[in-house]
């Protein structure tokens, strides 16, 4: 092995763990992706067919095959006691378990940096946020220890597997903008940010805090909505009523940020305008009820909720929009272990 290269771990081979792999790779950099059952196969077979549009228009095609850059693996074991410099953690929140994270971390020491994922707030916003030392209702404390070595990075594309072995994203919007939590990982943030705008965008964040509040209400109001309305984001761009529905979850929220004195660089309306460009897009959580798997929905909630009983806030459009869908979607799943 070249040891001079930096070596990163992307746990979670979906849409985005698909395209951090491609913008990753480098002649600096040795990719390890894992990948799960029939999408492993067919990546080892024919290799990952990555398509990349912005609508309508096709910016990129490629296939990623194992390479002296990049290993496709389908096991942690099959790692062999590597150390890594940069771990992503790109699996959805309803698949991120205890016993996981704590076999990932093994692959982790004290300079490794820690990309979780960002459609929920972590535990580290609320501690530094609410100056608060113990919030034990999280279900994100497994990187408790690794605080100091977090980058927040939020993910602002929209994309899918079509089948196994080919991923499709269908549009770019603010790229991957990220910001080190601790001046400790400045050099580390500094680097990729250097490394992923080769290929795509990525903003220099100014306040971590507000930009993984922004990207957590964003995905939480977009799903809930499109839950409840069954509705493709082309089918919410033409709806006025469905995107009023959204802006006023989304300012519910903002009224918090407003309290605790957190600074917004992007206005609800642009934020709005921003995702739905991706005009053949559907939200991620509106394709895995249509396809029968379990929704996390309700992991975006409870951690949004646990913030109006930190604070004493209530945001009631949320709430009774998110119970409608919550029976809904019990209602739709007599064979569907959804929680």
């Amino acid at each position: 092995m070249d040891k001079s290269k930096l070596k990163i771990l992307v746990f979670g081979c979906g849409a985005i763990g698909s395209h951090l792999t491609y913008c990753l790779a480098s002649n600096k950099t040795k990719i390890y992706t894992i990948c799960r059952n029939e999408h492993y196969k067919a990546i080892k077979k024919n290799g990952l067919k990555l398509s990349i549009f912005q609508n309508d228009l096709l910016k990129k095609k490629t296939i990623l095959k194992d390479s002296k850059n990049i290993i496709f693996l389908d096991n942690l074991n099959k790692l062999k006691g590597l150390t890594f410099d940069y771990i992503f953690i790109t699996i959805k929140l309803k698949d991120v378990k205890k016993k996981l994270m704590q076999k990932i971390l093994k692959f982790a020491n004290k300079d490794t940096a820690f990309i979780p994922p960002c459609t929920e707030l972590p535990y580290w916003w609320f501690t530094n946020i609410l100056k608060k030392k113990e919030i034990t209702e999280l279900d994100n404390l497994y990187l408790q220890r690794y605080e100091k070595n977090i980058i927040g990075m939020t993910m602002w594309l929209s994309g899918k597997i079509v089948k196994p072995g080919e991923t499709l994203i269908s549009h770019v919007q603010r790229g991957y903008p990220l910001k080190e939590v601790n001046n400790k990982m400045k050099k580390k943030a500094n680097f990729l940010r250097k490394l992923l705008s080769k290929k795509i965008i990525s903003p220099n964040v100014k306040n971590i805090y507000s930009e993984i509040y922004i990207k957590s209400i964003n995905s939480f109001a977009f799903n809930l909505v499109a839950l409840k309305t069954e509705f493709t984001n082309l089918k919410i761009s033409r709806s006025k009523k469905t995107i009023k529905l959204i802006k006023n979850i989304m300012n519910e929220f903002e009224t918090i940020v407003k309290r605790l004195n957190i600074p917004i660089y992007q206005t609800i309306n642009s934020r709005i305008k921003q995702t739905l460009l991706s005009k053949n897009h559907t939200m991620s959580m509106l394709n895995d009820y249509n396809s029968g798997r379990k929704v996390e929905i309700m992991h975006c909630w409870n951690n949004l909720n646990l913030l109006n009983k930190a604070i004493n806030t209530k945001t009631k459009l949320s709430e009774r929009t998110y119970n409608l869908v919550i029976k809904k979607i019990k209602n739709n799943a007599k064979n569907i272990k959804y929680f």
